[in-house]
């Protein structure tokens, strides 16, 4: 079996009476792709909030890497490694792709801002930005202002800042909302490569997309991962196609 880089264990969040995460436990192995899937409410967002600190736990446990994380902040959570995307966007729309990336680049170093010019001339920053951006498939585009990219390729650049922040795991949420099958089939391709650079855990309501990708499926329904398991055991799971109402997959 795999070593786990992220293992939660009981982790619960209540508001009042009413259980949002009961007793959640969940872990991404090295080089996977963990699909997290279940209806709207069921408690997927608060569960990835939880693991990057913006909603403290009321029970339980995050071990990442062997460290317990439980108590950090979100702030000292993304410096150790927890990059999470999709949710609020990092790009800022009047740069150009590659100064985006220099940007992440610089704030995974925690090197101070300097002037736009003085930077430009370091020849490794920006040896380095293209090297992701080549990854990710936009080095011809560069130069263009984030704001003129399309919105696949605006996915595109999402995960470049994630990969420029070199982090331990991914965290996606939704990345393939608004993409139409080609966007879709362009970002199954991107996760499939990039899981060897970090696990991957991802939220996704499409299930051609999870399918496609997940090596391990966890389905939660009412707070409480009720199903884990392949692709083709999560198929078979009688009790997931109740928990989506006869939604066929």
């Amino acid at each position: 079996m795999k070593n786990k880089i992220l293992n939660i264990k009981n982790l619960s969040k209540s508001y009042d009476a009413f259980k949002v995460t009961d007793k959640i436990t969940i872990d991404l192995h090295f080089d996977e792709i963990h699909a997290l899937i279940g209806p709207n409410g069921a408690g997927k967002s608060t569960l990835i909030k939880q693991i990057v600190g913006s909603v403290k736990h009321d029970i339980g446990s995050i071990i990442l890497d062997q460290e317990d994380i439980t108590d950090l902040t979100d702030v000292e959570r993304a410096k150790i490694g927890i990059s999470r995307t999709f949710q609020v966007s990092s790009i800022i729309p009047q740069f150009s792709a590659i100064d985006n990336i220099v940007l992440s680049l610089l704030d995974k170093s925690n090197k101070t801002f300097q002037l736009f010019k003085s930077i430009r001339n370091n020849k490794e920053l920006y040896s380095n930005a293209k090297k992701i951006l080549k990854e990710i498939e936009l080095l011809e585009k560069s130069e263009i202002s984030a704001s003129d990219l399309s919105h696949g390729d605006r996915r595109k650049l999402e995960v470049g800042l994630a990969l420029a922040m070199d982090p331990k795991v991914f965290l996606f949420d939704e990345p393939m909302a608004g993409l139409d099958e080609n966007g879709t089939n362009m970002m199954i391709n991107l996760f499939k490569k990039i899981k060897s650079n970090s696990p991957i855990l991802l939220i996704e309501h499409d299930m051609d997309a999870v399918f496609a990708l997940a090596d391990r499926v966890s389905v939660i329904n009412y707070g409480k991962i009720v199903a884990t398991g392949t692709v083709n055991e999560i198929r078979q799971n009688e009790l997931v196609r109740d928990v989506y109402l006869g939604y066929e997959i």
